[in-house]
């Protein structure tokens, strides 16, 4: 199953976590930057795309549907939402072409689990869970 796999995370420990959890199933190419990622996925043609979402989430939304307009790409997408920022996970993704998000901050077995499920499902694949607050923290206690 050594699929090509592109991931667009500008911030480098958030980056190194999804290529260590990554590179044993798949050919792994990082980018480094949102600018110029389309570019060099038209060229490469990966299978799958990772996408980082950030504090600004329209660039990764932005990048998300052109990849999916793009005539003849057939990338599976999935939106890396670290900290829970997406709103109606589900038709966000429906909106911008993605065939899943995770939410949260993805174990080495749940990325390797959430990157299969984007290859499987029909649907949306929504994995993992909002990260938990300060108010959430201690209203738990």
């Amino acid at each position: 199953m050594n699929t090509t796999l592109v991931i667009v995370e500008p911030k480098a420990h958030r980056r190194l976590r999804l290529v260590d959890g990554l590179r044993a199933t798949h050919t792994i190419q990082p980018l480094t930057s949102i600018d110029g990622a389309l570019r060099h996925i038209r060229v490469q043609r990966p299978g799958i795309v990772l996408i980082g979402v950030g504090r600004r989430t329209e660039p990764a939304l932005r990048l998300a549907r052109q990849i999916k307009t793009d005539g003849g790409n057939q990338a599976f997408i999935g939106l890396i939402d670290w900290s829970g920022r997406l709103k109606d996970p589900q038709e966000l993704a429906r909106s911008c072409g993605a065939n899943g998000i995770y939410i949260g901050e993805p174990s080495k077995d749940a990325l390797v689990a959430f990157v299969a499920k984007l290859m499987e499902e029909e649907g949306v694949a929504i994995a993992g869970s909002a990260p938990i607050g300060i108010i959430g923290r201690l209203l738990k206690s």
